[in-house]
């Protein structure tokens, strides 16, 4: 199957004052169509910048370089005019807050209605509330015709959330990017919002490159899985793969600090905190916290991997027989 997304050697920096930080190194994934792709890290890694890298609202002064596919058109080559062409309709993005990302003084309906007609100039104001008060039906929004006419702020967060899923998935998009949409959101309403974004990924053929730290949505949803840290890829399998033979230290840290059901014992604690924003160590940035550290890991960043055809670890440890007894 052609890869719908590709991103090849994605690097940015942002500027400090003069001097620039090094955020993404040497970024490489790719997502194909009509699949769910995780991408898990603690805060810090490099998750959001990313994303928002692909549809271009990385702010500030910045450097990027690399390449970002989409259906083999490099992103990074398109104007800004030619990019918001892209952005929506081809490709949407969830934020992980929506009373942010909501105008408040404006209702529901406007903003959706905005989100059909920008892409679709010869839309007609009737036609567009219709659409609007269909898209929110089909995420599951009661009484879709009166909650049209209210303001964010008199929704709950779930149907906030679903507003930007309606909206994201107004003009059918190819990819979706979902950073974190089911943060703070209780576990009924967090379920019903996954099974949303699966129904409409099984209906529309969507790709969904899903943002979280729940290892726990990943194993639910989720076909394939990136760990980030420090801005690189440091894993990549397969989800029941991953679970089942973790290959690099963080990874298996992360896992290992899953609650198990019936188990009273302490919660495993990964030691140390993701190094500031660009102040990366030397070697492989997550040897200050790795207990498997050798020598080499101080000195030198590692090469990725490769397990087999679909499992890739950026870490020394898999090419020495010390981290293969590790394992």
């Amino acid at each position: 199957m052609e890869k719908l997304l590709e991103v090849r050697d994605l690097s940015i920096s942002l500027y400090d004052g003069r001097q620039p930080l090094q955020i993404i190194q040497d970024m490489n994934f790719y997502i194909k169509p009509g699949e769910i792709v995780g991408v898990v890290g603690e805060s810090g890694c490099g998750k959001s910048i990313t994303a928002q890298s692909i549809i271009g609202l990385v702010e500030g002064r910045k450097q990027i370089t690399g390449e970002i596919l989409f259906e083999g058109k490099n992103l990074l080559e398109l104007s800004n005019r030619e990019l918001r062409a892209v952005r929506g309709r081809e490709i949407s993005m969830i934020f992980q807050e929506p009373m942010t990302s909501l105008n408040p003084t404006l209702t529901v309906g406007y903003q959706l209605m905005e989100a059909f007609r920008v892409h679709n100039k010869t839309l007609s104001h009737a036609l567009a509330y219709k659409l609007s008060v269909k898209a929110l039906h089909e995420v599951n929004i009661p009484e879709p015709e009166k909650r049209i006419r209210c303001y964010p702020h008199e929704l709950s967060g779930g149907m906030r959330q679903r507003v930007m899923i309606a909206m994201a998935l107004s003009c059918r998009p190819k990819l979706m990017i979902a950073d974190e949409p089911t943060t703070a959101l209780d576990v009924t309403i967090q379920a019903q919002i996954l099974d949303i974004m699966k129904q409409r990924k099984k209906e529309l053929g969507t790709a969904v490159m899903l943002i979280t730290h729940d290892l726990g949505v990943v194993a639910e949803t989720c076909s394939r899985i990136l760990i980030l840290y420090c801005g690189r890829v440091v894993e990549e399998a397969p989800v029941k793969e991953l679970f089942s033979n973790p290959r690099h230290p963080y990874t298996r840290g992360l896992l290992k600090s899953l609650p198990e059901i019936g188990v009273r014992d302490k919660l495993f604690m990964i030691e140390g905190n993701v190094p500031s924003t660009g102040n990366y160590p030397d070697g492989c940035p997550f040897h200050p916290r790795c207990h498997q550290c050798i020598d080499r890991c101080r000195t030198e960043h590692p090469s990725d991997t490769q397990i087999n055809e679909n499992h890739r670890v950026n870490c020394w440890l898999t090419q020495s027989e010390e981290g293969k007894d590790a394992v």
